[in-house]
């Protein structure tokens, strides 16, 4: 098993450096940012690149990650940055003027993940000044103070404008913020991990059928909508992941066989062509489409649930 496991790496390393990382550093715009489709640059997108090379700067030193991972930073605090009401924008032009300025909770996480991880990198104190004003945001008008959990959408001014608690959305933020907890050893983030972590297990998790509610209403009523393979993937390893951020015995062992479940629930997707299906309609209805980022969650989940736990 030792010697199939060392040659995925190699082989998962050689596609990571030639074929992904190698793609975008060609994607660089000359007026800043990366190249996406329709000429429109979202934040996701440079948020997720901004980590990819920051993360791969930081793990294999090499010089030629470390150009994108500055000028995607640096663009990122330009142009994503709300100036005027704080946060992230969801996406700006070519020339890096806002288009969609809603504040939502993907993005907030995004942002707090991506600079985090650049500060890890190559230790640089705007970008996590900037990651910790955004926490500080999110859990002063994101956070439901009445029935607990982050609300999706907020207007630019952070007025409501939806106030579904969705499942993605908090599963990015517990990333977000475990990533962040590893570089910045504050307490009341460490609170804040702990709480959301029961939020979703608790609220999200469904203990009868083995997956996560996709949604809920602000007073968390469920909204039917079947179930994603790739989420409950993702589910099973940022969960533990998160608990072993936090290095609490007590927290891993609560959320260890949650994180098992979820992971067969997920992987109960696998087709007979080898792939992991995307999910299931309200009717129980398998939806087959191979999407990429459902494949790339089996597979981490897979290399997280084994090592952290030895399970077969």
């Amino acid at each position: 098993m030792t010697g199939r496991t060392d040659t995925l790496m190699k082989e998962v390393r050689k596609v990571l450096e030639w074929d992904i990382l190698k793609f975008w550093a060609a994607m660089q715009d000359p007026r800043g940012a990366f190249y996406n489709r329709e000429d429109v640059r979202e934040e996701q997108l440079n948020a997720r690149i901004l980590w990819a090379f920051s993360s791969a700067f930081r793990r294999f030193r090499k010089k030629e990650y470390l150009m994108p991972a500055m000028n995607a930073k640096d663009y990122f605090l330009q142009h994503f940055l709300d100036h005027k009401y704080g946060g992230a924008y969801n996406s700006v032009d070519s020339w890096g003027e806002k288009l969609d300025t809603d504040a939502h909770l993907c993005n907030q996480a995004m942002a707090i993940y991506a600079l985090s991880e650049f500060f890890g990198a190559v230790k640089d104190e705007e970008a996590q000044k900037q990651a910790v004003n955004i926490f500080k945001i999110v859990e002063k008008e994101f956070r439901d103070p009445v029935s607990g959990g982050y609300f999706d959408i907020l207007a630019r001014d952070f007025t409501p404008k939806d106030e579904s608690k969705v499942a993605l959305s908090h599963i990015f933020l517990l990333e977000a913020y475990s990533n962040m907890y590893r570089v910045w050893k504050d307490e009341t983030l460490r609170e804040v991990i702990s709480s959301l972590l029961d939020t979703i297990v608790t609220r999200f998790y469904n203990p009868a059928t083995g997956h996560l509610e996709l949604s809920a209403a602000r007073n968390w009523s469920p909204v039917p909508q079947g179930c994603m393979f790739g989420l409950d993937l993702e589910a099973s390893w940022s969960i533990l992941d998160a608990a072993y951020a936090l290095k609490d015995i007590d927290e891993i062992n609560r959320v260890k066989d949650i994180c098992l479940q979820l992971y067969k629930s997920g992987m109960n997707g696998l087709t007979g062509e080898g792939y992991v299906a995307f999910g299931k309609d309200t009717d129980g209805n398998i939806e087959t489409q191979m999407e990429p980022w459902v494949q790339a969650e089996a597979l981490v989940a897979n290399d997280i649930c084994r090592r952290f736990t030895g399970w077969d």
